[in-house]
């Protein structure tokens, strides 16, 4: 007889986002200080560059661990945390934008 007992999800999609999002933050923070210590411009663009890829990352890591418990299909544990990622990635980099052009100026 078949054992019937349902297999619990593996545990590589979240860990992968988390490494990625680990990985990626060091080289943005890395990037946007070296550039900042050159000068305060140089900064602000490398801000502008880290964003998109630092609120892909972590938006991901967060739906891919939510989808890890929640999920039911292999489809829903891949495809949730691409599409957080990306509108995280666009919602930071708008968010920095708002920050650099409106607040930033005022400090």
């Amino acid at each position: 007889m078949e054992d019937q007992t349902p297999q619990s999800p593996g545990c590589l999609m979240p860990i992968a986002w988390i490494i990625a999002a680990a990985v990626v933050t060091v080289i943005g923070v890395a990037t946007v200080g070296m550039m900042a210590s050159g000068s305060e411009s140089a900064g602000v663009s490398a801000g502008y560059m880290a964003s998109g890829p630092l609120g892909f990352v972590w938006g991901g890591a967060l739906a891919a661990l939510i989808t890890h418990f929640v999920a039911k299909t292999p489809a829903a544990r891949i495809g949730v945390p691409l599409g957080c990622g990306c509108l995280s990635a666009i919602g930071l980099v708008f968010g920095t934008v708002f920050f650099f052009a409106a607040i930033f100026p005022a400090l």
